[in-house]
């Protein structure tokens, strides 16, 4: 009965300590006017290999997007342009 009760509470760590390889982060374009000043696209969560993907290979911008007095086009973003909180790549 002992042993049960030791290999729950470790088979549960082992489970955590897998989804934190699927790392999530909130995800934006860092697009710069034309004062020079940067304005942030929140382009949503993303997870896994969608993280590296995005932060790989850019993202598409399906329309344009108004923040404040900003209109940032449609298109596609590099992945230099793609910030993901917390996250290195």
């Amino acid at each position: 009965m002992m042993k049960k009760l030791l290999i729950a509470p470790a088979l549960a760590l082992f489970l955590f300590s897998c989804t934190d390889s699927d790392d999530c982060h909130e995800c934006h374009i860092a697009w710069d006017n034309g004062s020079g000043t940067e304005v942030e696209v929140e382009i949503g969560e993303f997870c896994g290999s969608e993280l590296s993907d995005v932060e790989s290979n850019g993202y598409t911008l399906a329309s344009d997007t108004v923040i404040g007095n900003d209109t940032i086009p449609a298109g596609d973003y590099a992945g230099t342009d793609i910030h993901c909180e917390e996250h290195e790549h």
